[in-house]
């Protein structure tokens, strides 16, 4: 997990950082606000009731690990992905990619990048798989004004911009949270990993 600062409108996005760090308010976790919520605990719970009662603390905690982990996705990676999407970052990136020892430099205009990922949890005893439980995670980043350096195929970095992000976590279709920050200012240079 990364352990990057939570961003403030006058910090940035740091290498590596993920959506849970992203939208961590003073150090906290973005998923405490949905931890207690009743969808997801009577769903945990009916699924550990599937298992022997020896099993069902071992099954909860198993549970509740696995949706910690539901927001530790890169920031980067959704980016690049839906920079990708637009045919003239991709001709710049196939240049840079002929040309790797060039610099390569893409202007944005103002853009919202949208991603959708339905991560699971499956429960198994043994061979037999007992239970699903079926998450949805919209992720959103508002971006204005970035020029993009490319390198080798890869964005090194990315100069100036405002950036703002949302994020919405679903179980069997009932809000678990919803979150978004404020605008805030890049720095001269984001640099990616």
């Amino acid at each position: 997990m990364t352990t990057a600062q939570p961003l403030t409108p006058t910090t940035s996005i740091p290498a590596g950082m993920t959506w849970r760090a992203l939208f961590a308010e003073d150090g906290g976790d973005p998923l405490d606000a949905c931890k207690d919520s009743p969808p997801l605990v009577d769903a945990i719970s009916q699924a550990a009731r599937k298992f022997p009662s020896a099993c069902w603390d071992d099954v909860e905690g198993g549970c509740r690990r696995e949706v910690d982990k539901l927001m530790d996705l890169s920031v980067e990676g959704v980016l690049f992905d839906g920079w990708m999407k637009l045919e003239r970052f991709k001709k710049c990136v196939e240049q840079s990619k002929a040309h790797p020892d060039d610099a390569f430099f893409q202007d944005l205009d103002d853009h919202k990048i949208a991603s959708t990922h339905k991560p699971r949890i499956e429960l198994r005893y043994g061979a037999v798989k007992v239970a699903d439980l079926d998450f949805e995670m919209e992720l959103a980043l508002k971006v204005k004004g970035v020029r993009l350096e490319v390198r080798g195929g890869r964005v090194v970095c990315a100069t100036a911009g405002v950036f703002a992000a949302s994020a919405k976590l679903s179980l069997h279709d009932h809000v678990l949270v919803e979150k978004g920050t404020p605008e805030f200012p890049a720095p001269t240079k984001i640099r990616f990993s």
